[in-house]
C-alpha cells in the first residue's frame, strides 16, 4: 500500500489531489510513459479524459474513462482489479473491415456458436502492431450487461427497466494476458469489437487535476 500511495502522490496544490487513475474526472489529463513496451499511440502521449460511461455486469460495475491525445487519437481506459493487483487496460474499436483484415471471418463468427470457447489466431496485423497477439483464446461468451452513457461511481445505476442499454459481452485473451479482444452485441445484432492493451499502472506516468493542467494543454 505505502508503494502504490508513494507511485501516485501528486503535488497538492490545488483544490482537488488526483492520486489514482480510479478518480479521473472529465477534463482531467493523463500522461503516459516513454515506455518501448507501449503500443505507438500510447508512448509518451498525454490524453484528456473527455467522457465516462459505466458498464454493469452481475459481477458488479466498470467505469470506462474517454480520453483524447493531443493528436485526436481517442482510447478508451479501465482500471481492471485481479487478487489485489491492479491493471490499466487501454482499448480502441475497430470496424468490420479491419476485422477482416485482422483475422478469418469464418474463425471470427465460431465466436457467437455453440457452446465452447474458441481460440482466434491472428491473418494479420493490419497495421496495429502492439495491440494485437498471434493468437487469443476465449474467457467470455455472451456474458449479460448494460450499457450507461453516464457516471455511476457515487450510486448504482436506475433499476427502470430501459433505463440501461442491454448487450451480451464476448471476451478472448492473448496467452501472455497482454492484449485482449473484446466484442459488445447490441439489440438488433449492431456489433462493437474493441482491441485491448493491458500494462502496470507505473506506465502512467503522470495526472493531472483539470484545474492544474499544465498551461499548454489548456
Amino acid at each position: 500500500m505505502s508503494f502504490l500511495k508513494g507511485l501516485w502522490k501528486r503535488k497538492k496544490t490545488g483544490p482537488r489531489a488526483l492520486e489514482h487513475p480510479r478518480d479521473l474526472v472529465e477534463g482531467d489529463l493523463v500522461q503516459l510513459a516513454n515506455h518501448y513496451g507501449l503500443p505507438e499511440q500510447l508512448r509518451d502521449k498525454m490524453f484528456k479524459v473527455i467522457g465516462i460511461c459505466t458498464y454493469q455486469f452481475e459481477h458488479g460495475n466498470d467505469t470506462s474513462f474517454s480520453l483524447e491525445s493531443t493528436d485526436n487519437d481517442r482510447i478508451n481506459l479501465t482500471i481492471e482489479s485481479d487478487a489485489g493487483r491492479e491493471t490499466a487496460a487501454f482499448s480502441f474499436t475497430v470496424d468490420r473491415s479491419t476485422v477482416e483484415e485482422l483475422f478469418d471471418l469464418d474463425e471470427f463468427a465460431q465466436i457467437f456458436d455453440g457452446e465452447d470457447a474458441v481460440s482466434l489466431t491472428l491473418k494479420s496485423d493490419a497495421g496495429l502492431d502492439g495491440w494485437v497477439a498471434a493468437g487469443y483464446h476465449q474467457e467470455t461468451k455472451g456474458e449479460k450487461g448494460y450499457f450507461y452513457d453516464k457516471d455511476y461511481r457515487d450510486s448504482a445505476p436506475p433499476v427502470e427497466e430501459g433505463t440501461g442499454e442491454p448487450f451480451e459481452y464476448y471476451f478472448l485473451l492473448s496467452d501472455d494476458e497482454t492484449k485482449g479482444v473484446e466484442i459488445e452485441v447490441f439489440n438488433g445484432g449492431e456489433t462493437e469489437v474493441s482491441l485491448v492493451f493491458y500494462c502496470d499502472l507505473e506506465m502512467i506516468k503522470d495526472l493531472w487535476p483539470a484545474e492544474q493542467a499544465p498551461s499548454e494543454s489548456k
